[in-house]
C-alpha cells in the first residue's frame, strides 16, 4: 500500500485541512481516478485554481466500504472541468480504470474485453484523448489533445494496429507530421513540418522500413541534408560519416571537460559543412561552458541564421548573455571533471541586453522549451 501514498498535491493541502503523518497510507482520488503513480511531465499540475471541491475521508468504516483497503485516509479531489461534465460523459470509462492484458483492454474486475467509447483526462480535468475499443482493441479514429485543448494526434486503427492516416500537430494547431500506416507499418511518403509550416523532412517507407532518399530541410526552405536507405539500411556517405565522426568525438571530449579539444573537432566538422546548424549550436554550447561568452553568442547567432526555429539556441543565447554579466569577470578557484568553482562579481545588465535576453527566453518558451532553468530565468529577469 506504500505506493499509494502520493505527496504530489502539496499545493492544495492548505485548503484540504488534512494533516498527513509520514507513516499514514493516504490515497488521492482525482475525478474518481486513483492516483497511484506520480503523473508524467506535461500531464498538468493540479493547483487550487483547477479544483472545484475536496472531500477527506478518514473514517475506517467508510473506507472499508470502498474498493480501497488498508488505508488511513482517502482524499477525493474534484476538478472544475469534472464538475462541468454531464452525467452521460462521466459514464464513459477511462483507460486509467482499465487493465491491459496481452494487448487487450478490460474494465477492472471484468474478464470480458471492453467494447465502447473511452475518454482519458489530464490531471487538471481537461480531455487528454478519446477513441473506441472493440473487443479490447483500438478501432477507428483515436484523438489525442494538447493540454490547451488543441488536437495533438489523429491516428486510425483496426484491431489495435495503426491502419490508415496519422497526423500530429503542434500546440498551436500547425501540422507537425503526416503519413500512412498499413497493418501497423509505415508505408509511402511521410512528411514532417517545421512550426512555420515549411517542410522539415520527406521520407519514403516500404513495409515499415525507410527506402530511397530521405531529404531534410531547414525552416527557411533550404536543403539541410539527405540520406539514402535501402530496405531500412543506411547507405554510407563519406562526408556525412566524417561529419558525425567528428561530432561524436567532440561529445566524448566534452564529457571529459576538454572543451578546447571538443571545439577543435567541431571546427573541423564545420570546415566540411559551413551550413550545419547543429554543429554551430554544439560548438556554441561548448564555448558557453568554457566562458567564451561572446564567441558562444556568435555561434548561436549563426545557428539561428540557418535555422530560425532551433529552440534551444534561443535559450542558450540568452544564458550566454546572462553569464557574460554574471561571470564575465570571474576567475576559476578550482576545476575538476565534474565541477568548476568560480569566484565572480556580478555586474548590472544593460537594458538593451536584458531586452535581448527576455526576447530569446520568451521565444524559446513559445517553441516548447519548458526547462526549469529557462522558466526560472524568465521569471527572475523578465517581469513586466
Amino acid at each position: 500500500m506504500k505506493n499509494k501514498i502520493l505527496i504530489l498535491l502539496l499545493a492544495i493541502l492548505p485548503i484540504i485541512g488534512f494533516s498527513q503523518n509520514q507513516n499514514e497510507n493516504v490515497l488521492y482520488v482525482v475525478d474518481s481516478i486513483p492516483v497511484i503513480e506520480e503523473p508524467k511531465e506535461g500531464f498538468g499540475t493540479l493547483t487550487e485554481n483547477e479544483i472545484d471541491r475536496v472531500e477527506v475521508v478518514k473514517n475506517k468504516e467508510a473506507i472499508e466500504k470502498t474498493v480501497y483497503k488498508d488505508l488511513d485516509g482517502i482524499i477525493y479531489v474534484f476538478t472544475k472541468e469534472y464538475a462541468k461534465r454531464p452525467d452521460s460523459i462521466r459514464a464513459i470509462p477511462t483507460t486509467k480504470l482499465m487493465t491491459k492484458k496481452n494487448g487487450t483492454w478490460y474494465l477492472k474486475g471484468s474478464s470480458t474485453p471492453y467494447s465502447g467509447r473511452f475518454i482519458d483526462y489530464y490531471l487538471i480535468g481537461k480531455k487528454q484523448g478519446e477513441g473506441t475499443l472493440f473487443n479490447g482493441k483500438l478501432k477507428g479514429k483515436r484523438l489525442m489533445y494538447h493540454i490547451n485543448g488543441n488536437v495533438s494526434n489523429v491516428i486510425e486503427y483496426e484491431n489495435g494496429l495503426s491502419n490508415g492516416t496519422e497526423k500530429r500537430f503542434y500546440k498551436d494547431g500547425t501540422l507537425m507530421q503526416k503519413g500512412e500506416f498499413k497493418n501497423g507499418q509505415e508505408i509511402g511518403i511521410w512528411e514532417m513540418y517545421h512550426p512555420n509550416g515549411q517542410l522539415k523532412q520527406r521520407t519514403n517507407f516500404v513495409n515499415g522500413k525507410m527506402d530511397g532518399e530521405s531529404v531534410s530541410y531547414y525552416s527557411t526552405g533550404e536543403i539541410k541534408g539527405n540520406n539514402v536507405y535501402k530496405n531500412g539500411v543506411y547507405q554510407k556517405d563519406k562526408v556525412n560519416d566524417k561529419l558525425f565522426k567528428l561530432y561524436n568525438e567532440s561529445q566524448e571530449l566534452y564529457k571529459e571537460v576538454n572543451y578546447k579539444g571538443a571545439i577543435k573537432k567541431l571546427d573541423k566538422a564545420l570546415d566540411l559543412d559551413s551550413n550545419w546548424a547543429e554543429g554551430y549550436f554544439a560548438r556554441g554550447t561548448m564555448k558557453l561552458n568554457d566562458f567564451q561568452f561572446d564567441e558562444a553568442i556568435k555561434d548561436f547567432d549563426k545557428t539561428l541564421e540557418i535555422e530560425p526555429y532551433f529552440t534551444n539556441a534561443y535559450s542558450n543565447r540568452a544564458f550566454a548573455i546572462l553569464r557574460k554579466y554574471e561571470l564575465g569577470n570571474g576567475r576559476t578557484l578550482s576545476k575538476s571533471k565534474d565541477i568548476q568553482i568560480i569566484a565572480s562579481k556580478e555586474t548590472e545588465i544593460p537594458e538593451s541586453e536584458l531586452d535581448k535576453i527576455c526576447a530569446d527566453l520568451k521565444k524559446a518558451v513559445s517553441l516548447g522549451d519548458d526547462n526549469w532553468m529557462v522558466l526560472e530565468a524568465l521569471e527572475k529577469h523578465c517581469k513586466e
